[in-house]
């Protein structure tokens, strides 16, 4: 279970065997196509003048999508990642054999060689995942509040971090500090929940290191306020200085930079799906095509969130105010389509060019649910000082169906260490999210009303 967290020699070294399989399946690409017809020697210049190009942008899409980190993986989910990652590998590798004028690589040969990749590595991969899943049927122990500890349960098993039939013992933290530490002692892995007082949490830590034990935290909210801060001194004292809970003016100009030059080639890529899309929704049943509802932005400021539209017309009208549901009987045949794929979620790009929305941010929540989760969480308003995005760390990271409280946490995360890279590998990484229907769908409305009964002033859940 260490391997939660891979070291790094770890990863150097999975990331060099993937780099090894990437040149001998071009080579054995190159191989086999000259057994067909003969291969000109330009060929070959060309593949060495652009293997650097080829391995750099192999590393990166392994680092984005996460393939140098082999834990905690199914089947399914390393094929997903492993076309995606070899797909844009392959595009960039042409982009750069045009760029730099040695264009001279047979498609054939291009095909071949990010067939044996997927294949290679996806074996190799599995092979690797299925003996290191061995190692994860240690003992954890956890110790915090019972809801935080069956959310903590259910993830180990789902993730085949241990088994079910080994499970996650629960500890009571209001136990006397001796007996909890006698009854640590067989267990090499620690979760500590973020419901426990400081006296005990430290007391545990201090324990946990002197014997030389992993430990896991849960983090609460305040946590995520002083990562990315720096020490002092005023005097002989040491200080902390937390930094305000926003982006610098560098970063917000990078990060509109980007916004706007990813959302005109996006729209320019997905303008005939769009118009598509458009047409189909006037033709069934004749009403407007575009979906508008009011949304908190940034600094509060109120703006419209624009959406294909996926339900029928009036869909409050024949219903009353009432959050929609994954299986609602107001949703078009086409609306359910384009739910389902996102492309209902396109229009939002011309919010990015109106400057309403980011690429990448929280996503924007309606006023009445915002004052809610602020009612429940007061750090909940930090969320809204940066734009809200069209995909985001929570969306990336979390599931649809993951608790508000735990998506604001990924919110204030990403806001404290944001960077134009993280930006670029969000994006990259919300092609899984939307491939993946576990994570992209669920029953959020069923979340929605558990916590947060309304019985009025309720608005259409668009989603």
């Amino acid at each position: 279970m260490e391997n939660i967290i891979p070291k790094r020699t770890a990863r150097l070294l999975i990331i060099l065997l993937d780099v090894l399989f990437i040149l001998i399946s071009y080579s054995a690409a190159f191989y086999i196509v000259s057994h067909f017809r003969p291969i000109d020697a330009r060929n070959i210049d060309a593949f060495i003048s652009i293997i650097p190009w080829i391995l750099l942008i192999g590393i990166c899409f392994l680092y984005v999508f996460e393939l140098d980190r082999l834990v905690q993986r199914n089947q399914s989910d390393l094929v997903k990642k492993l076309i995606v990652a070899s797909a844009s590998i392959m595009v960039l590798t042409v982009a750069a054999s045009f760029i730099f004028r040695e264009f001279a690589l047979p498609r054939s040969v291009i095909l071949l060689a990010h067939i044996f990749i997927f294949g290679s590595l996806f074996f190799w991969k599995s092979f690797f995942l299925r003996m290191n899943t061995k190692k994860f049927r240690d003992k954890a122990v956890f110790i915090g509040c019972e809801e935080e500890f069956e959310m903590m349960q259910g993830n180990l098993i789902s993730s085949k971090m241990i088994s079910k039939d080994t499970g996650v013992t629960l500890l009571n933290p209001d136990q006397p500090l001796n007996q909890m530490k006698l009854k640590i002692q067989p267990f090499n892995f620690i979760f500590i929940g973020s419901s426990l007082n400081e006296e005990v949490k430290n007391d545990i830590l201090y324990f946990a290191m002197k014997q030389k034990k992993f430990v896991y935290m849960i983090p609460n909210t305040n946590d995520l306020f002083i990562m990315k801060t720096s020490f002092t001194t005023v005097g002989d004292t040491m200080v902390l200085q937390v930094k305000p809970f926003t982006l610098s003016n560098a970063q917000t100009l990078l990060k509109r930079a980007l916004d706007v030059s990813v959302s005109l080639i996006l729209l320019l890529l997905t303008l005939p799906v769009m118009v598509l899309t458009a047409i189909l929704i006037k033709l069934e049943d004749g009403g407007p095509f575009f979906f508008k509802q009011e949304r908190v932005g940034m600094d509060q400021r109120p703006f419209h969130i624009l959406k294909f539209r996926s339900m029928i017309m009036d869909a409050e009208a024949k219903t009353g105010p009432t959050l929609a549901t994954s299986q609602d009987a107001r949703i078009t045949k086409i609306g359910a389509f384009i739910r389902r794929t996102r492309i209902d979620e396109l229009p939002q790009l011309l919010n990015v060019l109106r400057g309403d929305m980011s690429l990448v941010g929280p996503r924007p929540e309606r006023d009445f649910f915002a004052k809610q989760f602020e009612k429940e969480n007061k750090w909940f308003y930090y969320r809204n000082s940066v734009k809200p995005g069209i995909t985001g760390y929570a969306q990336v990271l979390g599931n649809y169906t993951t608790s508000p409280e735990r998506k604001l946490k990924f919110d204030l995360y990403y806001i404290r260490h944001y960077s134009i890279w993280l930006d670029i590998v969000l994006l990259f990484r919300t092609v899984l999210v939307v491939l993946n229907k576990s994570q992209a769908e669920g029953q959020a409305e069923k979340l929605e009303r558990s916590l947060y009964k309304s019985k009025k002033g309720a608005i259409v859940n668009d989603r």
